[in-house]
């Protein structure tokens, strides 16, 4: 069957001649028609990723909506919907017995939540953070901004799997090893930090694979800092990791080996005084690895899916949280682009700033040194 089409036989507005080009609406009314069936899709990729249909389609091939439904214990009359839904995306294909399958590209992007191709964290982050649309439209009336915990906990779930999946296969063996003599450094011992550590993954990792570092990790929200005290004490190395919600910049201390700030400096209610106070707490050949948002000096005079997802997240969540902290005009998760975020780091005192690669389109790595 073709898809439906709008056309220009639509009803005409009302209005003076020649005042609305009917090509162009039909060509906006197009893409909108496309983005919120995009939307929908996205939503059930989360839907799939949350109630394993995807593994399961890879662990063990194709399925009728039955059969999925019943290797997965949930219904078949959702399963059903759901399956149309995605084929039609195509997403999924279906053969003429009825059954869905993965292709490999899908396969590898949604089915396999261990694997370095996996996407699925990213569907479900729009869910969870739309699940707090009505507090911030009353933020757009108001000003008024939400607090972490305000947020619900599939959010914190979903960006908890996320760094666990990317940090242990990029951060040891890629970033750290992408540093000239830092991985001897390290082995030798020494001390490390990370700020908004999160669910404190990347200190984890750090401390099993150099077993005489002394870590600490600092982050503002109690339900991460609780996390990370479980997931140290689950990997044996909570006597050697101390997480706090103090304000690194009173209670970072100095002579760092390595400090870490990773996808939250624009978090900070003043970046750049947090990135005096690491440059002040770094040792003579110390080394903050800082991993940055992929702002613009200029935003993009046309359409950016990239750029349109990460100013459509800061919406949600990072403008809310800054104004939440008492910040008056937060920076965003694109508010410290290029130009802005090396004249911050010059300012602050380091004497190198180096890309070392860009680890997603969304993020860029750097290595700083005093």
């Amino acid at each position: 069957m073709n898809q439906p089409t709008l056309t220009s036989d639509a009803p005409q507005p009302s209005g003076p001649p020649g005042q609305l080009d009917m090509s162009a609406l039909m060509s906006f009314m197009q893409r909108f028609v496309a983005d919120v069936s995009a939307a929908g899709t996205v939503v059930m990729c989360a839907i799939g990723s949350r109630l394993g249909l995807f593994a399961e389609l890879v662990r063990s091939g194709p399925a009728t909506a039955a059969e999925l439904a019943d290797r997965t214990g949930t219904r078949e009359r959702y399963v059903r919907e759901w399956a149309l839904a995605l084929a039609t995306a195509g997403y999924l294909t279906r053969d003429g017995d009825g059954r869905y399958a993965l292709p490999p590209g899908p396969a590898a992007a949604l089915g396999d939540a261990d694997g370095p191709f996996y996407m699925g964290d990213m569907a479900r982050l729009m869910p969870a953070l739309s699940a707090v649309s009505d507090r911030v439209i009353d933020g757009f009336r108001t000003g008024a901004g939400l607090h972490p915990e305000e947020y619900p906990a599939e959010l914190f779930e979903t960006v908890w799997h996320k760094d666990a999946n990317r940090l242990g296969k990029v951060l040891v063996r890629q970033w750290v090893m992408a540093v000239d003599g830092l991985t001897e450094q390290l082995r030798v011992g020494g001390r490390v930090a990370q700020v908004h550590c999160g669910d404190g993954r990347a200190l984890i990792l750090l401390a099993q694979a150099f077993p005489r570092l002394e870590l600490v990790g600092y982050d503002p929200v109690e339900i991460n800092i609780r996390r990370a005290r479980a997931e140290a004490a689950a990997a044996g190395v909570a006597d050697r990791i101390r997480f706090s919600t103090a304000d690194p910049a009173e209670d970072l201390g100095d002579g760092f080996a390595l400090v870490l700030a990773i996808d939250v400096l624009h978090e900070a209610p003043d970046p750049a005084a947090l990135l005096r106070r690491i440059h002040d707490a770094l040792q003579s050949h110390g080394v903050f690895l800082l991993l940055a948002t992929n702002g613009e000096d200029v935003p993009p005079a046309g359409p950016n899916p990239v750029s349109s997802m990460l100013y459509a997240i800061s919406t949600l969540q990072h403008v809310p949280q800054g104004l939440a902290a008492g910040v008056a005009d937060p920076a965003g998760l694109m508010g410290l682009p290029p130009a802005l975020l090396d004249r911050l780091c010059t300012e602050a005192g380091f004497t190198t700033v180096e890309r070392l690669m860009e680890p997603s389109p969304f993020n860029t790595l750097y290595e700083l040194r005093a």
